[in-house]
């Protein structure tokens, strides 16, 4: 089965080049650092500036089929990025989300 990568806000405003730089920065001399960090920041601001610009939404890549919960999607979005303990906390969360769902069925 193809696993579906999950398309994150980092992905519109980062690019090759900012990742670059990003990894640049620890070997600078500290004065150097500060300058370098804020061109990043100035960068990723330009793209996302960019990106919510056009008319059509950047975002439409990201976006779901029509039916799919954003509840459920946004949540194991975030969970990749968790610590284990984080984890366990968003699938009781799901969880619960599933049987107040299954509750609500059972009484209609």
């Amino acid at each position: 089965m193809e696993e579906s990568k999950n398309v994150t806000y980092d992905d519109m405003v980062q690019t090759k080049n900012i990742q670059i730089l990003k990894s640049i920065i620890p070997f600078l001399d500290f004065p150097s650092q500060k300058p370098l960090a804020m061109l990043i920041q100035y960068m990723e601001w330009k793209n996302a500036n960019k990106a919510f610009s056009s008319q059509e939404n950047s975002m439409a890549a990201c976006a779901l089929t029509p039916g799919t919960d954003r509840r459920n999607a946004m949540l194991n979005a975030i969970r990749q990025y968790c610590s284990p303990k984080e984890q366990e906390a968003i699938d009781t969360l799901l969880n619960l989300f599933c049987i107040m769902e299954n509750y609500d069925l059972f009484n209609n």
